[in-house]
């Protein structure tokens, strides 16, 4: 890359999705420790484009160019929350950790994971009586204990109330910034947007949208 500060380049001429064009002439850059937002309406390709960066989607007709110091740590937090409901709070949170650790190491590490999002006191509980945005929290201290440098988001708190929207997108933020960790965020609020990132790119302004379905898990 060109630029020593960049760690992420896209560029896209096309991308297709069963038969149909989803977007196309897609420019984006992404420098060391920035947190950006795409901010788009659902079924526009945000998150195919989290897809592909990922490597869960060929990136089409197009590269996508990821820094070697960060492409192999790679964390994605989806829309809804994926926990096992057979496991407590605890025990989805140590899927994020591979280490051979002691018991004692293992609650000490889960503590301190709990305490980083303020759900001190949870490693027991089921993650069936979670709210939402309690479910949102144990996915974000798993994450974090993958110790991630590139975290994709694809809108994590579109399924709760504003209040909650806002008080976990400046939560978000600032543990990004703790752990220096590169983001991207897609959302189609704005305000959680205005929250989060550093820098904010409408989804228009960066890609030509195509004449796909409006699906919402495009």
């Amino acid at each position: 890359m060109g630029n020593n500060d960049i760690v992420i380049d896209i560029t896209i001429v096309q991308k297709e999705l069963s038969g149909e064009i989803l977007f196309r002439d897609m420019n984006l850059t992404l420098k060391a420790g920035e947190i950006i937002s795409l901010l788009g309406p659902s079924g526009c390709g945000k998150t195919t484009l989290l897809r592909m960066i990922a490597g869960l989607e060929s990136s089409g007709d197009g590269e996508i160019t990821i820094d070697e110091k960060i492409s192999d740590s790679v964390g994605f937090i989806f829309q809804r929350p994926i926990l096992y409901p057979h496991l407590n709070v605890a025990k989805n949170i140590l899927l994020g950790n591979n280490e051979k650790l002691s018991k004692i190491m293992k609650e000490q590490l889960v503590n301190d994971s709990l305490q980083l999002v303020n759900l001190s006191g949870f490693a027991n509980r089921k993650v069936t009586t979670l709210s939402g945005g309690e479910a949102q929290r144990v996915v974000l201290a798993r994450a974090l204990l993958a110790n991630p440098k590139l975290l994709l988001l694809d809108e994590p708190l579109s399924s709760l109330d504003v209040d909650a929207r806002r008080e976990l997108a400046r939560e978000i933020r600032d543990l990004l910034k703790q752990h220096n960790i590169c983001a991207i965020h897609v959302t189609h609020d704005k305000d959680e947007a205005n929250i989060v990132a550093d820098r904010i790119l409408e989804w228009s302004k960066i890609c030509e949208s195509g004449n796909g379905s409006n699906n919402n898990d495009q």
